[in-house]
């Protein structure tokens, strides 16, 4: 009896190696989309501070009015942050874009009106924002880039959406590959757990050995798929930085964190999630028959 309980509790070699390639590979994956996706928002982070909305006000307009619409404006919920350009500060901007002294334009009054420059909490909310701000009245003009800023905006919640998109088709399939990995196992002993049910083994007993498995899969191929996954980044963003030093790198530092909660944490769930949807169906099969 105890050779047969040793037996009923340890997996065959086969089924352990298929399912931890499988979340390992899985996994790999992931993480893979996970750096594409933390570098996008990176790279979000700096298009929103590049990316500014210019809302322009008529030259005539009171301080008390300017005042009163920069109060407004940051009060609208997509607004990230307002600063007031007054007339001073943009006419030397404009001199000192142009390297030009102020006698050179020959003025006697400052032409260039008051504005107010917005950035949106989140770069893909841009138009949605100049939109807003072009039904408030006391604007005589409202910018922020047209046509090539809504190309940049497109390829940016296009990537997006893919990469989110192609996180849950790999979610679905991982959790298929777990399914049918600890369905065969189950199949594979389906003697063992007749003998073990006409003994009087209770569900919960005869369902531990196989949501353990489960678990211990996915966590091994999790932590083995993080420590990969670290290493991998760590030589690609030293190269990426070294070869390319403009570019908006993301740190190597920022990836533990959501790499180690994702692999880890996930794999388990998967593994756990998986052996339970294999217990369920093969029990639903055999209450059929």
């Amino acid at each position: 009896m105890p050779k047969s309980k040793e037996a009923f509790h340890h997996r065959g070699t086969s089924y352990i190696v298929m399912g931890f390639l499988s979340i390992f590979i899985t996994q790999l994956l992931l993480n893979l989309f996970i750096f594409g996706y933390l570098e996008l928002e990176q790279m979000g982070g700096v298009w929103q501070s590049s990316f500014t909305i210019r809302a322009f006000f008529p030259e005539e307009v009171s301080p008390e009015v300017v005042e009163d619409v920069k109060e407004r404006v940051k009060a609208l919920p997509l607004v990230g942050e307002v600063k007031l350009v007054d007339s001073e500060e943009a006419k030397s901007r404009f001199l000192s874009y142009f390297n030009l002294q102020e006698e050179d334009l020959g003025l006697e009054e400052n032409p260039f009106p008051p504005s107010l420059e917005v950035q949106a909490q989140r770069v893909e909310e841009l138009p949605f924002l100049a939109q807003e701000l072009e039904k408030i009245e006391e604007f005589e003009e409202v910018f922020y880039g047209g046509e090539n800023t809504d190309a940049l905006l497109r390829f940016y919640r296009f990537f997006l959406t893919a990469g989110g998109l192609l996180l849950l088709a790999l979610f679905v399939f991982s959790l298929l590959v777990v399914t049918t990995v600890i369905r065969a196992s189950i199949q594979a002993r389906e003697t063992e757990i007749e003998v073990w049910n006409l003994m009087g083994a209770t569900k919960r007993f005869i369902r531990a050995p196989f949501i353990y498995q489960g678990v211990m899969e996915g966590l091994s191929g999790g932590v083995t798929a993080f420590v990969v996954s670290l290493v991998f980044f760590h030589f690609l963003l030293d190269f990426l930085n070294t070869s390319f030093p403009l570019f908006f790198w993301i740190n190597w530092e920022e990836l533990i964190l959501p790499l180690g909660v994702v692999s880890i944490l996930m794999s388990s769930f998967l593994g756990f999630l998986g052996a339970l949807l294999a217990c369920n169906s093969i029990e639903e099969e055999s209450a059929k028959k």
